[in-house]
């Protein structure tokens, strides 16, 4: 059992904390049809991301449960960069194939080629300014050649917190150093882990993935109801127009680590799933875990058990 760095998530939640992703999952798709498909496939209104601008968006399967999630970022005309948590870029690429018939659209996996790394905290743009002379809005993209090396910055506004994507060609030509040098702090995945837990940030194979639907996996706000048709539509709508999803995202307490998988019981009732545990105890000694929980028990203050240790739910 650890405990978290102070410092790390002090820059989550008042600095700028450096995330890089071991496994990224970035795709190129280039073609004039390319923004309309997404636009008619996943849950968000993309017709109006222009060049320049980025919008988070959902793949969900013909059952409605979720494929994957990513922010499409329009870099230059008929060009999207893909920019996903998955580590199963394939996946993604094989979903978006099945339904490419005639478009004008063609997808090319950047993952192994390219780097990923995540600015998160409220300094993020200041950071930026500070050390690349950038200033970002919100859900803004922008290209810079840095070293000689072409970077795409995209601003992600859904998670609740400041955070901007960066992509470039690996390996990384200096540009965390200069990051560091202008204030950031570099972040393990371990307190990323923990920061996301608290912030009830949803993850990919933990809260969503093909065993939930965006609605109980915590995306509701991903969803643009009044779009039309996209793959899953009619499902997604009825389980929000009847009220038929029965589980949702909570964060939960404990005083030992969870298991991630186990379940949550109250008393002989099936209480949930555990879905993030965090391996690292918080600043004020507590272990926090995502977990997907049945309705009737995601009152605040509400007590479960996970294979014999008590958890509250936040």
């Amino acid at each position: 059992m650890f405990d978290a760095n102070h410092n790390q998530l002090n820059a989550f939640e008042k600095g700028c904390a450096i995330v890089r992703w071991v496994k990224p999952t970035i795709i190129k798709m280039i073609g004039t049809d390319a923004l309309d498909l997404l636009h008619r496939l996943t849950t968000k209104e993309l017709l109006t991301v222009d060049v320049g601008s980025a919008r988070r968006t959902v793949l969900t399967s013909n059952r409605g449960r979720v494929i994957d999630v990513f922010v499409v970022a329009h870099v230059i005309e008929n060009t999207l960069l893909i920019i996903s948590d998955s580590e199963d870029p394939a996946r993604t690429i094989s979903a978006i194939d099945f339904f490419t018939i005639i478009e004008d659209s063609e997808l090319k996996d950047l993952s192994d080629s390219h780097t990923r790394i995540s600015l998160v905290g409220p300094k993020t743009r200041e950071i930026m300014a500070s050390a690349l002379g950038l200033n970002i809005d919100s859900d803004e993209v922008i290209n810079l050649d840095y070293s000689g090396s072409k970077v795409t910055f995209s601003s992600d506004t859904s998670r609740g917190v400041s955070w901007v994507d960066v992509v470039l060609r690996s390996p990384e030509v200096g540009l965390v150093s200069a990051l560091l040098s202008a204030g950031a702090v570099e972040a393990d995945g371990d307190n990323f882990e923990l920061f996301r837990i608290s912030r009830e940030i949803p993850g990919w194979d933990r809260e969503y993935g093909d065993h939930a639907n965006p609605i109980e996996s915590g995306l509701y706000s991903l969803i643009d109801f009044d779009k039309g048709c996209y793959v899953g539509q009619e499902v997604i709508a009825r389980l929000d127009t009847y009220d038929k999803v029965k589980r949702s995202v909570k964060v939960l307490e404990s005083k030992l680590p969870l298991a991630k998988g186990s379940k949550l019981t109250s008393g002989s009732k099936l209480a949930g799933i555990v879905t993030s545990p965090s391996s690292l105890a918080s600043l004020d000694g507590r272990y926090l875990s995502l977990a997907l929980v049945r309705k009737e028990f995601c009152k605040t203050a509400s007590v479960v058990d996970s294979q014999g240790i008590s958890a509250v739910v936040r």
